[in-house]
C-alpha cells in the first residue's frame, strides 16, 4: 500500500492550518522563543548529529528550522565542502535565522513548507526535523516531498515529544490554536513505510538534565507530570530512501 497525499475535498485539511501554523511561529519569532527552543531541544539535536552519517560533502535540509539553532550546528558537521539548508514557513523566523552573526558561511535558509519544498528531486542527502512533523497538515504529503528531495540512499531524522505514547504532552493542544496529529510510533513507522522508505525505525531520546522544582502550570501542570514527560521521553523516527529504484 502507497499513502497517497489528502486529494478528495472531504479529506484535505483545513486550508486555513498553514496560515494558522505561519501566525503562530511568526509571533513566536518576535517573543524571542527560538533561543528557548535551542536551549530545550539541543538534546534532541545532538541525538540526531550522533546517528547522521553525514559526509564532509553532503546537503543536509533541516525542516522547520525556526531560527536556525541545529542548522547552523549541523553546518559545523559538515564543514567546509558540505552544505545546510534550513527552511520554515514563517517568514520573521527566516529572518531571524539569517541574521544571526553567527551563521556558517555552507548555511542557507528559505521559506518554505514541508508539503512543498524548493529542492530539485534527489538533491539532499539527509533531512532532520525537530519537534515540527505533528503540525504538519498533511503529514502525508510532507512524507512525500521528504522522499522526493532525497537522494537514493539518503536518510532521514525527524523528532518529536508530541506523540501517543506520551500521554503527558496530548494537553497541548489545548493551548496552541492549530492543527496537531497525535499519532503512535507504529503509525509513524507505517506512514513513511507506505511513502516508499525502508529501514524505517523508531527509538526513544531522553534527556539527561535534571528537572526543575516549579512547573509552568501551562505546558506542565505538575511535577508529576513533568517527571512522566521526561521518564517517555521523545520520539525518533528514520529511515531511508531505497539506494536504487524500484
Amino acid at each position: 500500500m502507497v499513502l497517497q497525499p489528502a486529494t478528495e475535498p472531504s479529506d484535505q485539511p483545513d486550508t486555513q492550518a498553514w496560515d494558522r501554523l505561519q501566525d503562530m511561529f511568526n509571533e513566536w519569532a518576535r517573543l524571542g522563543i527560538g533561543s528557548i527552543m535551542e536551549k530545550s531541544h539541543m538534546y534532541l539535536g545532538l541525538a540526531i548529529a550522533n546517528e547522521l552519517p553525514a559526509g564532509e560533502s553532503d546537503t543536509i535540509l533541516d525542516l522547520s528550522c525556526g531560527d536556525g539553532w541545529f542548522a547552523r550546528h549541523l553546518a559545523t558537521e559538515v564543514s567546509p565542502g558540505g552544505q545546510v539548508i534550513g527552511v520554515d514557513l514563517s517568514p520573521e523566523m527566516i529572518e531571524s535565522a539569517r541574521n544571526n552573526p553567527e551563521n556558517p558561511a555552507n548555511v542557507r535558509f528559505d521559506i518554505a513548507r514541508a508539503e512543498d519544498l524548493p529542492m530539485d528531486d534527489h538533491s539532499i542527502d539527509h533531512i532532520t526535523s525537530i519537534e515540527s512533523f505533528y503540525y504538519y497538515p498533511d503529514q502525508v504529503a510532507a512524507g512525500h516531498e521528504i522522499f522526493r528531495v532525497l537522494k537514493p540512499g539518503g536518510t532521514f531524522f525527524v523528532a518529536m515529544h508530541f506523540f501517543l505514547e506520551n500521554r503527558y504532552t496530548h494537553h497541548w493542544r489545548n493551548h496552541l490554536e492549530v492543527l496537531m496529529h497525535c499519532k503512535g510510533a507504529d503509525q509513524y513507522n507505517t506512514l513513511f513505510r507506505a511513502c516508499g522508505f525502508i529501514d524505517v525505525g523508531d527509538q526513544r531520546i531522553r534527556a539527561e538534565s535534571e528537572l526543575s522544582e516549579e512547573v509552568d502550570g501551562k505546558w506542565f501542570e505538575s511535577r508529576e507530570q513533568l517527571v512522566g514527560f521526561k521518564e517517555e521521553g521523545a520520539l525518533l523516527i528514520s529511515g531511508r530512501r531505497p539506494p536504487e529504484e524500484e
